[in-house]
């Protein structure tokens, strides 16, 4: 039972790491994809010329493009580009953070317990989800106010547009994106606090878990008649009749 145990110790603490490996890189990816949908200024456009974008825009068919100029119509636009960049740089800090982290811990584990290394990067499973949780309700309250932004007369001049209605001009893949990682960040926000959960247990906490080692009595072997020769045999047979 202690070998099934410890067998199974093993395989638990392979698979979580794997499992933690692939939260990171998609939390990685996340943060990229994030990153493109805060700097692409066509979150929404009109196919006749000019799009506008969370702090840039475009009245003409052809503008410059520049992902450090900074041009911001009205209030609500900026309230919605602050909330995700705020997200996208809790992102970043989120990840390079736990890297960061990580591999100090890898490269002095072997002065600590692998328990004691497991419980940090619990804790920071556990906190990171937080951080992701807020990136998710900075990205969602982001998308879900910049519509009104569209109210703006130059939006109106080039859309037609009200709030939560953009006339003549159409969505573009940029602002999908946003809602789709709104998503994408509420999974890696339960990913994160189901492993820092399901941590891989102590040794003794799984022996309790499994069940109680089973010990075996030793039984002392019962000494057997040694076996005597026919010579042996004949004068022991002699020497008792001579006593006699």
């Amino acid at each position: 039972m202690q070998q099934f145990s410890l067998s199974y110790h093993s395989i638990y603490t392979r698979n979580w790491r794997v499992v933690g490996a692939i939260w990171v890189l998609c939390g990685l990816c996340t943060t990229v994809l994030q990153t493109m949908a805060l700097i692409h200024p066509t979150w929404i456009g009109n196919d006749e010329g000019g799009y506008f974008g969370l702090y840039d825009y475009c009245g003409a068919n052809e503008c410059s493009w520049s992902p450090f100029r900074v041009r911001l119509l009205s209030m609500w636009f900026e309230i919605a580009a602050f909330l995700v960049l705020a997200a996208t740089v809790l992102s970043y800090l989120a990840i390079f953070s736990i890297l960061v982290r990580i591999n100090s811990n890898w490269s002095t584990s072997e002065h600590y317990s692998s328990w004691y290394f497991f419980a940090i990067v619990m804790l920071l499973f556990c906190a990171h989800g937080y951080i992701f949780l807020d990136v998710i309700i900075f990205m969602l309250v982001g998308c879900i106010l910049y519509p009104y932004g569209w109210e703006n007369p130059r939006v109106r001049e080039i859309c037609e547009s009200r709030k939560y209605n953009l006339g003549l001009c159409q969505i573009r893949w940029p602002y999908l994106l946003a809602m789709v990682l709104v998503f994408d960040q509420l999974c890696l926000c339960c990913l994160g606090f189901a492993l820092a959960l399901k941590k891989p247990p102590k040794i003794p906490e799984l022996s309790s878990l499994t069940g109680p080692t089973v010990v075996s009595n030793t039984i002392q072997p019962v000494p057997r008649p040694r076996k005597m020769s026919l010579q042996e045999s004949f004068y022991s047979h002699s020497g008792s009749r001579l006593e006699l």
